[in-house]
């Protein structure tokens, strides 16, 4: 797979737009991104011509919080409901041209991206309105915010940038069709976040060992090794039987933590049986890895995945009851557990399970999946349905 993510990294270096594709959705949204610290009244207007008409500046926290720029809050609320992402309005102390003119926002814009500036140097309110990135950015929040931040960074640049979402010529929002469309002729290199994600997961170390200790279990005992994920804050568990470098390709099971499966035994799913059946199958093999990520309900969560349960009792399938919810089919990310796997010395791996998308994505990961093994549990009277819907909708072998 081709990498776009240098191109759009060297118009942001020099000063150019990019378009920012988010792909985690059904219908796809452009965004388009500059380097706040690059930008030029040109590009401004540009930016104010194809887009909304109002262009937003995404901000790492660390830097709002040095410039002690607070969330905005919602003017009809007692104080206590915050607008998502968005921030007080700024402007760059006293300046001419007039800070409310395009190059008086310009320049209170490359005042953020300007480190060396402090909060007595900017004024609120203002007429610029900065927009709070995730920490981590687009490996802790898929989104447009996120992914303008990062490719600055990636640049070498203050992590400041600017955004507006692109509109067709109905005032729509464009997608990836139009905005090939749109921006044709005018040099604009696009890219994924997916792409950005799978560029910082290949290039980043994420993951990190903090614990290891002997786990005694009923299929028999492992050696239980903790890693904690910079990104999400959770910690994720490798379960290790064997010398895993004595040998050809292990045998390797990377299960997604289901709660209601796993400890309360639902029969809405499979998993808690899959579970059991992968570290019964391991221990017989006498070497091998059960990975347990903490990406409840396909990386959901908890909360939503019962939501999702009540919309299945309502009639949908879990493809349409994620969907409905404003989520992607499968929300998981295996960029951390291909970095967990090569922490334990793997580079090929013989992969226990019935998702080709599973395999598909270690793979890109720059793991070997030599081969790929099935692990069915029989349906029951409360999970026939899910099991078909994995099996004609999601592609399972089953």
């Amino acid at each position: 797979m081709d990498d776009a993510v240098p191109d759009a990294v060297e118009a942001m270096l020099a000063g150019r737009i990019v378009a920012v594709v988010d792909d985690g959705r059904d219908a796809t949204e452009v965004d388009l991104v500059a380097a706040g610290a690059r930008l030029t009244t040109e590009i401004y207007r540009t930016l104010l011509e194809l887009g909304s008409g109002q262009v937003h500046v995404p901000v790492e926290p660390a830097r709002l919080d040095e410039l002690e720029i607070p969330l905005m809050l919602e003017p009809e609320t007692a104080g206590v409901t915050r607008l998502a992402g968005f921030t007080v309005t700024v402007d760059l102390g006293e300046q001419e041209p007039h800070p409310g003119s395009a190059p008086g926002q310009v320049g209170t814009i490359r005042g953020l991206a300007d480190y060396s500036l402090g909060r007595a140097q900017f004024r609120k309110p203002g007429h610029v309105a900065p927009l709070r990135a995730r920490a981590g950015g687009v490996l802790r929040r898929i989104g447009h915010t996120e992914a303008a931040v990062d490719l600055a960074g990636l640049a070498g640049l203050p992590r400041v940038a600017v955004l507006t979402p692109l509109l067709t010529e109905a005032g729509t929002s464009a997608t990836e069709l139009d905005a090939q469309r749109l921006l044709a002729g005018r040099g604009v290199p696009f890219v994924r976040i997916s792409e950005l994600i799978r560029h910082r997961r290949q290039t980043e170390r994420v993951v990190f060992r903090v614990a290891e200790a002997r786990l005694p279990t009923a299929a028999g005992e492992f050696a239980a090794i903790a890693f904690h994920d910079t990104t999400t804050e959770e910690d994720h568990l490798a379960l290790v039987t064997g010398d895993l470098a004595d040998g050809p390709p292990p045998l390797v099971r990377v299960h997604s933590e289901c709660l209601t499966g796993d400890v309360f035994g639902s029969r809405r799913c499979d998993c808690g049986e899959q579970l059991q059946a992968a570290l019964r199958r391991i221990q017989a093999e006498g070497r091998g890895v059960v990975l347990y990520m903490r990406q409840e309900g396909r990386g959901i969560g908890l909360a939503n995945k019962l939501r999702a349960y009540g919309l299945q009792e309502r009639g949908l399938d879990t493809v349409d009851a994620n969907r409905h919810l404003g989520f992607a089919v499968d929300l998981r990310d295996y960029g951390v557990g291909a970095q967990i796997l090569r922490d334990l010395g793997l580079r090929a791996i013989r992969l226990l399970t019935n998702n080709p998308k599973k395999t598909e994505g270690f793979e890109s990961y720059g793991l070997t999946v030599v081969e790929q093994i099935p692990l069915t549990v029989p349906p029951g009277a409360h999970n026939a349905r899910y099991l078909e819907t994995k099996r004609t909708r999601m592609g399972h072998a089953l």
